[in-house]
């Protein structure tokens, strides 16, 4: 009996690889690594992923959990859309931002960290209940 052949005939070969892809999406995974170093530099910011997104244009999603800055997510990324600093979704304790080429290019990945930190600064932080006022015997 013969031993099947461990190599692919010409029209089954895998498919060529994409070299600019790559590298695009290489330099947007460095920009993100960035973004992350500066995001951790933040007090109660931590940053979860970053997850490489599958779409045609391929870019890098960053999770910015603010769970532990006593702010919500929610109003945090309405200031910075009020800034102009382009998000993919938040929720009331997570904001995502993703990073694409274009966004590299314009050098979105240095200026999250401080329109993060502006827009926390222009939250309200929570409300502690206020004491009653004292009674003043006369």
């Amino acid at each position: 009996m013969a031993v099947p052949s461990l190599l692919f005939p010409p029209s089954e070969a895998p498919g060529t690889r994409d070299f600019a892809a790559e590298a695009t999406l290489h330099r947007v995974r460095l920009a993100a690594m960035t973004a992350r170093d500066r995001l951790a530099e933040l007090d109660g910011v931590r940053v979860i992923g970053p997850e490489v997104s599958r779409g045609p244009d391929a870019g890098v999603r960053l999770a910015i959990d603010l769970r532990d800055t006593g702010r919500d997510a929610w109003d945090v990324a309405c200031a910075m859309a009020a800034r102009g600093f382009p998000l993919d979704a938040a929720s009331n304790r997570v904001i995502i931002v993703r990073l694409r080429e274009e966004d590299v290019l314009e050098g979105i990945h240095e200026r999250v960290a401080p329109a993060l930190l502006m827009a926390l600064w222009a939250t309200p932080g929570p409300t502690a209940d206020p004491e009653p006022p004292a009674l003043i015997l006369a």
